[in-house]
């Protein structure tokens, strides 16, 4: 990394800190896989299935995180999101950290649309391919007025979505840190842009995996 990317605060760090605090914290091996799941039903329906081991990582605002472990398969672990790209980036580093690799993110969306009847409906799954940046966490990465997942994982997705029989959009999302401020100007924007859905997160977190090197999607 070159010295003006270098940052005097990092994940590795906060974590060392908190492993010397509290000495009885049981980390498993960690698995290649973890998913940011925002949908609390999604990982209640995974505990339901699986065998799994529950760890609880930090001070004020604790990352909650599940390793499960299916019979004869690969373990996984998920990660109950944080709320909003400030936070959702600083977890995503954390977990970098810890040695995830390969990441999964899911979670609830909202369809900007100017039409009586909406291309989407509630319930549709939508596959981002590119999130326009409305936040401000990913000019602290890069300058840049959209951010990519990585198209191996999209790939994989697609796959499994087709052998699952399960339908699907794919295209573009937008990312922003203002709930209460979709505007008609700022909704007229997205429309300009064909997003597809638009969330709190996902910008960023394309953004931090790509500065790592890492796969999201």
């Amino acid at each position: 990394m070159p010295a003006s990317m270098y940052s005097i605060t990092s994940a590795e760090r906060y974590l060392n800190f908190l492993f010397s605090r509290q000495k009885n914290i049981d980390l498993p091996v960690i698995p290649h896989h973890c998913t940011l799941c925002f949908l609390p039903d999604v990982i209640e329906l995974m505990k339901e299935r699986y065998a799994y081991h529950t760890l609880t990582l930090g001070v004020i605002n604790p990352m909650q995180l599940f390793f499960f472990y299916p019979h004869k398969k690969s373990a996984f672990a998920i990660a109950r999101g944080q709320h909003g790209a400030p936070m959702a980036a600083i977890q995503l580093e954390e977990l970098i950290a810890l040695g995830f690799s390969d990441f999964l993110v899911i979670g609830p969306a909202g369809h900007p649309t100017a039409k009586p009847q909406p291309d989407l409906h509630i319930g549709d799954i939508v596959l981002a391919t590119r999130s326009w940046i409305f936040e401000g966490t990913s000019a602290h990465y890069k300058s840049s007025p959209f951010s990519l997942p990585a198209p191996e994982t999209i790939t994989h997705l697609v796959s499994a979505f087709e052998q699952l029989g399960l339908q699907y959009r794919k295209g573009d999302i937008a990312t922003t840190d203002a709930l209460y401020r979709e505007t008609t100007v700022f909704v007229q924007e997205l429309l300009s842009h064909h997003v597809l859905a638009i969330e709190m997160e996902l910008s960023a977190l394309f953004t931090v995996a790509h500065f790592y090197n890492k796969s999201l999607a």
